[in-house]
């Protein structure tokens, strides 16, 4: 049984998210809590804000509904939770308490600045959750993850649990794993390099990652690099690494790549 964190501003993107998750996790018993968030603490809000309003109550209500209308798996299970809280705060304190397995939630929420690829609040629970967060576009829709794709400049060494936690959910659909290496000069990749890839395949073993290199030195436009992934259907990222890949997740005139912003985004601790 799989324990998943939805947080959910009622937005449409929200909503997408969570209906990402049914179908990503459709073969795999789960429990499903939704949280929303007031983003105040209570004691500055007042008692009543520790209990949840009617109309949050109308808004769950009629999210459970959909969902219930939606779900395929009877061994899906939904649990309301609402919080009076600053939002990493009651984020981290559901993740400690229900032991949560993965983040699902969208790259946006109602609030958020209509060109910005991942907005605020996902990008600080990225960061600041110590939980796998797989973010979902408003305009995704789900489709098996056959192919992952793994930009990596391999300065930092990753640890066993996130590496599992990677294999973990691309067995759910047996996808494989594509590692794009980044280096940033011809004198790399360095002796330190060079260890954190060894290690990093030695642990897919005993499949063997299909590998791109990607000179930023020699290639002045990094998007180009994307036009020969358009098969990828989710890209993952470890959260020590999420600046590396910014400026791959932006995609403000190309019309060359729109896939991009379509794209799941797992970030990994560990």
């Amino acid at each position: 049984m799989m324990n998943i964190l939805l947080p959910t501003d009622f937005s449409a993107n929200a909503r997408n998210a969570a209906a990402y998750a049914l179908q990503f996790l459709k073969d795999t018993a789960c429990n499903f809590y939704l949280l929303h968030v007031v983003p105040f603490p209570a004691e500055k809000l007042g008692a009543h804000a520790m209990s949840m309003s009617p109309e949050i109550r109308g808004k769950f209500d009629e999210l459970l509904s959909w969902l219930g209308s939606i779900k395929t798996n009877p061994e899906h299970h939904f649990h309301v939770c609402f919080k009076a809280d600053y939002l990493i705060e009651a984020v981290r304190e559901k993740c400690s308490e229900k032991k949560i397995d993965l983040i699902l939630m969208g790259t946006k929420g109602a609030t958020n600045n209509q060109g910005a690829v991942i907005g605020n609040h996902t990008s600080d629970v990225m960061r600041k959750v110590k939980c796998p967060v797989l973010a979902i576009s408003e305009n995704a829709t789900f489709k098996e993850h056959k192919e992952i794709l793994f930009p990596t400049d391999y300065k930092i060494h990753y640890g066993s649990r996130m590496l599992r936690t990677l294999l973990n959910l691309a067995s759910l659909s047996n996808a494989n794993v594509k590692i794009l290496e980044i280096f940033n000069s011809e004198k790399e990749p360095s002796p330190e390099q060079i260890e954190n890839r060894d290690f990093l395949q030695d642990s897919f073993s005993p499949k063997v990652p299909v590998l791109q290199t990607y000179y930023s030195s020699k290639e002045h436009n990094p998007k180009k690099v994307f036009v020969s992934n358009r098969n990828v259907d989710m890209i993952v990222l470890a959260a020590k690494n999420l600046n590396l890949c910014q400026k791959f997740l932006q995609n403000d005139q190309d019309d060359h790549i729109p896939f991009i912003n379509q794209l799941p985004l797992l970030v990994l601790h560990g």
